[in-house]
């Protein structure tokens, strides 16, 4: 289903200049929903709208609700409107802030259900973010709308080593769990298999690890052009991170090239069906080590959890099955309700 040809999106950007501001921000203090706030922005949105008389609206991240909160004063009728929130903004706050990390958006629970209850519908990233957006708003419509790839899985190739890959952003969770893992785990691993083995880091978290010193085979690769090739030259994918909320990219992405991933509980997040089955999840460095040196000396092994995490990909990752509900509520979106 091409379900783009279908979705009119009408989408506001935050400003380079507003987002210098806002880094600023963060470097002093915590950054609140004001900070994204900026009328100039509304305004341009307001006559964008006008124009255009949209269907709908999607707007993305919560940051970006304050747009619509106006809506019926400029407008002679009402648009559907829905909001692609990605994560539960509020516990994404709390969660990071326990783990120390600053320079996240507080919001608190009462602000998330304020702007989320401007929307007719409520998308969310994955299974347990609905239910906690439903919790929240049992009056409002909430749907599960998740992440789509391509999927197909590779044969593999013959080799006298094995590639464990890491790809991550630059957010600091991302740093300090690789960092994390090669304290605690690769070097258990180096130490066992030697030259058998090879740690590949891909993707702007490199940056962030700019003045690490990579022990023997680990490679800080950073930024690739054809993701694709990262994951055909993998042999094991591993997303060992220890805070976040939403869903998990980097795990769907691994699961629908057909790739034996390692993960945590966190990171499994929106994908519990497959826990243990499709993928496999570690919370300490032990079971990390045991269950990688287990897929690092059975090819069948890997073999089995490859096909497994393909299987996993085309029940749940395919565009019918994850867009089929949005596009629902957009074919039976009735001509403009002239508001009275």
């Amino acid at each position: 289903m091409a379900i783009k040809t279908w979705l009119k999106k009408l989408k506001t950007t935050v400003k380079p200049q507003k987002l210098n501001q806002i880094h600023q921000a963060r470097a002093r203090r915590e950054v609140t929903l004001d900070d994204f706030f900026s009328q100039k922005n509304q305004t341009y949105f307001q006559k964008i709208c006008l124009n255009l008389k949209p269907d709908c609206i999607i707007v993305e991240y919560l940051r970006l609700a304050y747009l619509v909160e106006e809506i019926g004063q400029f407008l002679p009728y009402q648009p559907l409107m829905l909001i692609d929130t990605h994560d539960v903004a509020h516990q994404r706050y709390e969660r990071f802030s326990q783990h120390g990390e600053i320079g996240e958006l507080k919001v608190t629970v009462e602000e998330e259900k304020h702007y989320l209850s401007l929307f007719d519908v409520v998308l969310a990233i994955q299974n347990q973010d609905c239910k906690v957006f439903q919790q929240m708003l049992p009056n409002q419509r909430v749907i599960e709308v998740g992440y789509t790839s391509e999927i197909k899985i590779d044969s593999g190739e013959d080799k006298p080593y094995i590639n464990i890959s890491y790809v991550a952003g630059p957010h600091p969770a991302n740093q300090q769990a690789i960092a994390k893992f090669i304290d605690n785990v690769w070097h258990q691993l180096y130490c066992r298999f030697h030259d058998r083995i090879n740690l590949n880091i891909f993707g702007r978290v490199c940056e962030n690890l700019a003045g690490f010193n990579p022990p023997k085979n680990v490679n800080l690769i950073g930024w690739v052009d054809d993701l694709p090739s990262v994951y055909k030259a993998a042999d094991i994918i591993i997303n060992p991170i220890y805070c976040g909320t939403g869903l998990k990219i980097k795990n769907v992405e691994a699961l629908c090239y057909g790739k034996p991933l390692v993960t945590t509980s966190i990171g499994a997040e929106g994908l519990e069906q497959g826990k243990n089955k499709a993928f496999i999840v570690c919370d300490c460095p032990e079971c990390t080590v045991k269950k990688i040196s287990e897929l690092i000396e059975k090819p069948n092994l890997r073999k089995n959890l490859a096909q497994k995490a393909y299987a996993f990909a085309r029940r749940n990752f395919t565009e019918d099955k994850v867009y089929q509900e949005l596009y629902n509520v957009l074919m039976h979106q009735p001509e403009h309700n002239v508001l009275k």
